[in-house]
């Protein structure tokens, strides 16, 4: 059946490189995918495929359903890009540019579930497969995502954490994606990488402005403040351990209006990233009272504002044997990098607590992920040889009526339930407000 399979990818591969290419070409962030979005669209019309659309607000949901007893297999990808300055492509609105290879991931997963269906091979097979196009992958672009949580439009501003609530993913048996693993290297592909997860930080310094030049005693300068808070952080670092893997990284997004005046009001958007949620927390506290402690120095009251990130991805490990087994089909094993760790972060993190996932990194991409030089180098690697063995590991899941697959899923040991998933989502969603005379 995978001979089959890759014989029928023929008629699609090049409509699908055409497809993530044009994406390319046309990028938007989160939660405004609405061009590509239609694009995607029009193929599942073309090829006589309905869909769910519209879920949570971009996303998509196609199944092809053997109605008959078998694995339940999904096939994941991301719809958004990210903030570039300079990329060829970057629009004009937001500077959004594809450079984390996300339109590569729509042709490559959308390829595999097409070929499966052009192959009229699931009624053999059995079980069903679900092409699923998650929006809001970056974290990014936070006052609008903040103002479709407030209008209600959403829960959460991750596009797999609003899907994860509206159950998407409950059925699923295994996940598979794809993602770029990074650029100039001899590898072809990469197995059992795992991430790191982070929690957001919005510390907003709130002092009392004042003339900058006649009566700059009269004001609280909120830009001090948060410099002094900044090198508290630093100063932190040598306290983190080094298995933790652990990153503090901001950028200040408001650092005041004039020259002319003392600034009132100063904001730092941070990150803080680790191998473990343990780890997170920890770091949390002391970075609480590093910010805490550059607003009471100098005199301001400070609002910190907690948002949930994403958790740390972890491969499923009999999952993952499956798909390095079919490899070598496609591969030398010298040509596979394995067990690498990134200090990145995704919200298909959020998805391996869950339930059996894996995403494989895969090459053919030049320049700087997240940079302005960033696109598809070689189709091939790119986009044609992951179709190949993506679709042949789908084809052994759901092999003997999904036997392995099932297997897979009763050996998996979720991390979380939906339900504590969803509490720990919510409980670390919080504002907190310190005034300085407290």
């Amino acid at each position: 059946m995978k001979d089959i399979f890759i014989k029928s990818l023929d008629n699609i591969k090049e409509e699908m490189i055409s497809l993530s290419e044009s994406i390319f070409k046309r990028p938007e962030l989160g939660f405004k995918e609405y061009n590509t979005n239609e694009l995607i669209c029009k193929v599942l019309d073309k090829h006589d495929i309905s869909y769910e659309n519209n879920i949570a607000l971009t996303g998509i949901v196609a199944t092809l359903d053997s109605k008959k007893e078998g694995a339940h297999i999904g096939l994941l990808c991301e719809l958004d890009a990210v903030p570039t300055i300079n990329h060829e492509f970057s629009n004009k609105e937001d500077n959004a540019a594809h450079t984390c290879g996300h339109y590569a991931q729509v042709g490559t997963m959308l390829g595999v579930f097409l070929g499966i269906k052009e192959s009229n091979i699931l009624d053999s097979l059995g079980g069903k497969i679900t092409f699923i196009a998650t929006p809001a992958e970056e974290y990014c672009d936070f006052e609008y995502r903040k103002n479709l949580v407030e209008s209600k439009k959403l829960t959460y501003i991750s596009g797999k954490q609003e899907m994860i609530k509206l159950g998407v993913f409950d059925e699923l048996d295994c996940i598979l994606s794809c993602h770029t693993m990074g650029t100039g290297t001899n590898y072809l592909a990469e197995t059992n990488s795992t991430l790191n997860g982070f929690l957001g930080k919005r510390a907003i310094f709130k002092g009392k402005s004042a003339h900058a030049g006649a009566n700059p005693s009269e004001g609280i300068n909120a830009l001090n403040a948060a410099t002094l808070a900044m090198n508290a952080i630093t100063f932190l670092r040598e306290t983190f351990k080094e298995e933790d893997a652990i990153r503090v990284h901001y950028v200040m997004s408001q650092g005041g209006t004039t020259v002319n005046s003392v600034p009132e009001e100063t904001i730092l958007d941070m990150y803080i990233r680790a191998k473990t949620l343990d780890a997170i927390l920890v770091v949390n506290k002391k970075v609480d009272r590093a910010l805490r402690a550059g607003a009471l120095g100098v005199g301001c009251d400070i609002e910190i504002c907690d948002t949930g990130g994403y958790l740390p991805l972890t491969q499923d490990e009999n999952l993952t044997k499956v798909i390095e087994d079919t490899l070598t089909d496609f591969m030398s094993k010298d040509k596979v990098l394995k067990d690498c760790h990134s200090y990145a972060s995704g919200d298909i993190g959020d998805l391996s607590h869950l339930v059996p996932t894996v995403q494989i990194g895969v090459a053919g991409f030049t320049g700087n992920i997240h940079g302005y030089n960033f696109k598809t180098g070689d189709v091939d690697i790119a986009y044609k040889l992951p179709m190949e063995y993506l679709g042949a590991t789908t084809i052994e899941l759901l092999s003997n009526k999904g036997e392995l697959a099932k297997d897979i899923k009763s050996k998996f040991n979720p991390r979380l339930t939906i339900s504590e998933y969803i509490d720990l989502l919510n409980n670390l969603n919080q504002n907190k407000l310190y005034n300085v005379e407290d």
